[in-house]
């Protein structure tokens, strides 16, 4: 199946139907909807109800409790509805009800702002008996429904739904309306022919995929909408196998049989570097090595993410894996999403390769090329005919302009960066094309298993000898004034300070300024001392003098967004201040932490926090206080912030779950991945793939098996 391609089945041709179909939709609310929730009848299906309400929990008017749910009898004395002026929008109409029987004592007004006084008339007369259901509120004494959300004659109850779904609103659109579309669209769900094994059926007593569906909208009691219910089980089943089918298949896309490669022996490059190293590897370093190095001597192409804490060391490890792979005389690439972390590598590993006189080359993107346009054609024309082998660049190594005569390895760093689209690219790059991705934000099990399942895993989680814990402390904005004073101290005993400025509503522009008045404010507090500024506006040339400038001392402080996130290695820079750190994520602080702490020197990370911090941000900073490991906080930010944004805006495409939640639904993913084996093996029209796969295609990687 390495050329599957999706093909939607015709059962299933109903779902993919236009929204625009369904009652009540004209070219407005479809826009709406299309940009809301999606264009097909399938997207309706899968906009979940956030909460499930009884709307008969609370009946009677004795017992009531302000703020709750009411669903009761009353019969109406009084009506008052002012005649009805559209220049008048808050126009008050009180209807006065009374309770009936037990009850037939106590008031309750039915109150409408501004509503159609016509309308009102209509439906409510003085001596009806109806059955009235909404919010109770007390005010002054008196209990009030403000615009109920049913109102109906007594004998017509049945017409008030007992268990009430409700969904998350926009733009007006309300429940009633999205309900009505719902119901509409649970009709047109056809019969499917069972996908699950029969055995996993069996042992969790699992329902149909269409009885799944339908009670999560239409639930019998509230627990069937519950994330823990039966029915979300059996949908996130559902989810998860697909997802673990799309991962098989881009594995088989990739990973391909290949004759066993021939090495020189002339060309023992590992052994000359291993001798020239300053620095002997660790024990963890070495384990995962000769698991990358195994898999680069195997008969079938690699495909391993390796994953390590910040500046445990994966760099060394991924230039061994080079060396290993271009001693047979192909090509090996190294693809990073950055040009400072691109810049970064091809120092470091140049000045590593120097005594064994082997030529790396970097290739940025052409309006930031660090060649002339001849000398850049003449770098791709080296690529085409072999004679550069080890190639460090951006995405400009994918590109349709640049091709390789014989690449055998492609090493993707910071690999949240990417998308599966970009792992798949790169393979097309040559025959055989080894896959290393790597990774200084350690995932959770969970996430690597629906994430990456296509990848096996090596973990480097020793720090190099000699590195000390990064002390870090977390300080209200409002004590900006001892922080300066300690960093005045800290620079005349010639430590080096990051200071981070802060993430303003994600907006580039916002941060640009922010970032320009923190650079002139500490140029005037610090008339004595030299400053630099990083921004990524700034161009390739200014922004590598300002961390030329930082790393050999002209400057003390280095001012930056978090384009120095990564990428940036300066040894004696041992104090990072970041300013609002509440506004970021964990793993992204952690990541910035991580820019010092990089020799044995001690070292220190002060988060200040500018606002009064909610629950969810004062455990953020606790779990940066309390700990310096990276596993750990990834599991944190998991739970914190879901995975799409653990894994970054390219990474969550793989992962975007619908009905999922790893930390409920995590033991899960293996009984997934052993019915996606047992479909690849036993379904030989693929029928049952095809429907799974069309039903779930809002997936990076579903998307790419469907353009095959």
């Amino acid at each position: 199946m390495s050329n599957f391609i999706i093909k939607r089945p015709e059962t299933i041709f109903n779902l993919f139907s236009s929204i625009s179909k369904l009652n009540g939709v004209g070219e407005k609310r479809f826009t709406i909807l299309k940009n809301k929730i999606g264009p097909y009848i399938i997207n309706i299906l899968f906009y979940l109800p956030v909460k499930a309400i009884d709307r008969f929990r609370n009946t009677s008017l004795r017992t009531i409790e302000h703020g709750s749910i009411i669903t009761c009898d009353v019969e109406v004395v009084e009506i008052n509805i002012p005649p009805f002026n559209f220049r008048k929008k808050n126009n008050i109409s009180r209807i006065i009800t009374f309770g009936l029987n037990k009850e037939k004592h106590i008031r309750l007004d039915l109150i409408y702002f501004g509503q159609n006084t016509q309308y009102l008339k209509n439906i409510f007369k003085v001596g009806n008996k109806i059955v009235v259901s909404g919010k109770f509120e007390s005010f002054s004494g008196i209990g009030q429904i403000v615009h109920p959300e049913y109102v109906a004659i007594s004998s017509e109850t049945n017409s008030i739904p007992k268990i009430e779904t409700i969904y998350p609103l926009f733009l007006g659109l309300n429940q009633k309306f999205i309900s009505k579309l719902i119901n509409e669209s649970l009709k047109k769900i056809p019969n499917f022919e069972e996908w699950l094994s029969e055995e996993i059926m069996i042992k969790l007593n699992l329902p149909n995929w269409k009885e799944s569906i339908i009670k999560i909208h239409n639930p019998d009691n509230i627990s069937d909408c519950e994330i823990t219910s039966n029915y979300r089980k059996r949908l996130a089943l559902d989810e998860l196998t697909a997802n673990q089918i799309s991962m098989l298949l881009i594995k088989n896309k990739i990973s391909k049989v290949h004759i066993h490669r021939k090495y020189d022996a002339n060309r023992d490059f590992l052994k000359e570097l291993y001798n020239i190293l300053p620095f002997k590897l660790t024990e963890n370093q070495n384990v995962v090595v000769n698991e990358i190095l195994l898999d680069l001597q195997s008969d079938r192409t690699m495909i391993r993410m390796l994953q390590g804490d910040v500046g445990s060391g994966k760099t060394i490890v991924a230039l061994i894996s080079m060396l290993s792979a271009i001693s047979d005389g192909s090509q090996s690439v190294l693809l990073v999403p950055t040009e400072i972390l691109a810049i970064q590598h091809f120092n470091t590993i140049s000045e590593l390769l120097k005594p064994l006189n082997i030529e790396v080359c970097l290739l940025l993107g052409e309006s930031k090329s660090n060649y002339s346009k001849k000398d850049r054609l003449a770098v791709i024309e080296n690529i085409s005919n072999g004679t550069i082998k080890i190639i460090i660049g951006t995405h400009a190594l994918i590109s349709k302009k640049v091709n390789y005569k014989n690449l055998s390895l492609a090493i993707i760093d910071e690999q949240h960066r990417f998308g599966v689209k970009q792992r798949v690219e790169i393979t097309e790059k040559g025959k055989n094309v080894n896959i290393l991705v790597m990774t200084a934000t350690p995932i959770p099990r969970s996430l690597a298993l629906t994430a990456y399942g296509d990848m096996n895993i090596s973990t480097i989680t020793e720090k190099p000898k000699g590195r000390k814990p990064i002390k870090t402390y977390v300080l209200p904005q409002s004590k900006i004034g001892e922080v300066l004073q300690s960093i005045k101290r800290a620079i005349a005993n010639e430590a080096l300070i990051y200071w981070v400025c802060p993430l303003i509503e994600e907006s580039e522009n916002l941060d640009l300024i922010a970032v320009n008045e923190r650079f002139e404010y500490l140029k005037s507090y610090f008339k004595d001392y030299n400053i630099s500024l990083v921004h990524g506006k700034q161009d390739k040339l200014e922004r590598e003098n300002s961390i030329n400038d930082f790393k050999k001392g002209k400057s003390k402080i280095l001012v930056a967004t978090t384009v120095i996130e990564v990428g940036v290695d300066i040894p004696d820079a041992t104090i990072m201040i970041i300013e609002c750190a509440e506004r970021f994520g964990l793993a992204q602080v952690h990541q910035l932490r991580g820019r010092v702490g990089r020799s044995d020197k001690e070292s220190s990370c002060i988060l200040l926090y500018k606002t009064e911090l909610t629950p969810i941000a004062h455990s953020r900073l606790k779990i940066l206080k309390d700990t310096n490991d990276g596993f750990a906080i990834s599991e944190h930010d998991l739970i914190l912030r879901g995975p799409g944004e653990v894994l970054g805006s390219k990474q969550s495409g793989n992962i975007d779950f619908k009905f999922v939640d790893l930390h409920i639904h995590s033991d899960l993913i293996e009984l997934a991945r052993k019915e996606a084996l047992n479909l690849i093996k036993y379904d030989k029209e693929h029928v049952k793939i095809n429907t799974l796969l069309s039903i779930f295609e809002n997936n990076e990687a579903i998307q790419l098996l469907k353009g095959g």
